[in-house]
């Protein structure tokens, strides 16, 4: 509803949407949910398109942060129930959290995007990402922890690091699946994962750093198991949706997002 007089307020509060010019009454403009200073009409359609890159970058960032939690639940029911120690301490899922989740979310906040935007599918579409990224990124974790564990036995310090490492590139495929829909986007949040993988590196590789976070130089059999364990997790992912293959969309779904530069 657009309107300027008081005889416009009923309408005007009545309004999904409702837009009033400055030069219009106050009455007018104190219920109106847009007041156009100037009273230009044509700033009208990009205020339209900045909401709902808006609403699309808040649905894509929510992906991230309801897997994390998807993440954690599944990891608690499935050994934080049991005597076996926990995989992560604290200090591991912060620098999990920093480098797959708050970094990321930060730079995808921002992001150009166009689409659609289906409200009534919201928490839909966020569920069909985040349930199946939360368990395949928990199997997989448990694998390489526990075979590093109990079967390679080479102790708690590289079990726990092993997990770190394997959560670590999963969420960081996670993005990769999340955004690479097309050559242009893929190559820079390609380059945003390369950056935030190898700032993980460095971390392992500053010996006060990596004491600071309890993780170890990771062993060979380590190694070995976080390739393992990322494999299934990120296998499972393909086998679920094609959602979670990057430069691809299921079938019927509308054009994503596109990043410009």
């Amino acid at each position: 509803m657009v309107g300027d007089g008081v005889n416009d307020v009923p309408a005007l509060k009545a309004a999904r949407l409702s837009l009033a010019q400055a030069s219009g009454a106050q009455m007018a403009r104190s219920v109106a949910d847009v007041v156009l200073v100037n009273g230009d009409f044509a700033a009208v359609p990009r205020m339209v398109a900045e909401g709902r890159r808006i609403l699309r970058n808040i649905q894509r960032v929510a992906k991230l942060f309801v897997t994390k939690s998807v993440f954690a639940a599944f990891l608690i029911l499935a050994i934080g129930l049991t005597p076996t120690e926990y995989p992560l301490l604290p200090r591991h899922l912060t620098v999990v959290a920093a480098l797959t989740v708050g970094t990321p979310a930060f730079f995808l906040a921002l992001a150009p995007s166009e689409g659609p935007w289906r409200p009534e599918r919201f928490l839909r579409e966020i569920g069909r990402f985040s349930v199946p990224a939360g368990v395949a990124a928990g199997m997989g974790v448990l694998v390489a922890y526990l075979v590093t564990l109990n079967v390679l036995d080479l102790g708690l310090l590289q079990a726990r690091t092993a997990a770190t490492s394997t959560l670590i590139v999963v969420g960081l495929y996670l993005v990769l699946a999340l955004e690479a829909t097309g050559p242009k986007r893929a190559r820079w949040v390609g380059l945003l994962c390369g950056a935030l993988l190898v700032a993980y590196l460095a971390i392992l590789a500053v010996p006060p750093v990596r004491r600071f976070f309890e993780l170890a130089v990771p062993h060979l059999g380590a190694v070995l198991m976080v390739a393992v364990g990322s494999a299934l997790a990120i296998g499972f992912l393909w086998l679920t949706d094609d959602r979670f293959v990057p430069l691809r969309r299921p079938a019927g779904e509308g054009p994503r997002g596109t990043m410009g530069v």
